[in-house]
């Protein structure tokens, strides 16, 4: 699901909380989450599945945001993240900016610059709020 490159920062200047986060969040893995994310972690997601959710859905926990990914990989396809930057800003936000492209479950592609901030507490993630600026149609929800 991740393809292309980047600039990430030197791994000392991210906390490695952030690498586990990222990869138990590909794997779907729940339990792995768990032990990266605050007890009230919440994804606010880009967009809303609903015209009652204007400014988009939010998940609460690690196991509503491995089932969004688990989603994600069953309704998309061909997905890249490309032009990856990843870069602390002080000492309790990580700012996370790349390239989102794929074909959706109407099979339509789509390709979305996206800006992820994750505020830390605690050394855990204790959010990651969304932003998508699309370009063209986006992915259905």
């Amino acid at each position: 699901m991740v393809a292309g490159g980047g600039k990430i920062a030197a791994m000392s200047d991210i906390p490695a909380v952030f690498g586990d986060f990222k990869r138990a969040m590909f794997r779907c893995d729940a339990e792995a989450l768990a032990h990266t994310v605050t007890d009230d972690f919440v994804w606010e997601l880009h967009a809303g599945a609903s015209p009652d959710e204007p400014a988009g859905r939010v998940l609460r926990g690690p196991d509503e945001m491995a089932a969004e990914f688990r989603r994600r990989k069953l309704e998309w396809s061909d997905v890249r993240y490309d032009d990856i930057e990843e870069r602390m800003a002080g000492d309790d936000l990580i700012v996370q900016t790349f390239v989102v492209s794929g074909t959706d479950s109407r099979g339509e592609r789509f390709c979305s610059h996206a800006v992820d901030l994750y505020p830390l507490r605690d050394g855990r993630v204790a959010a990651k709020r969304t932003y998508w600026k699309i370009d063209g149609p986006g992915p259905a929800h």
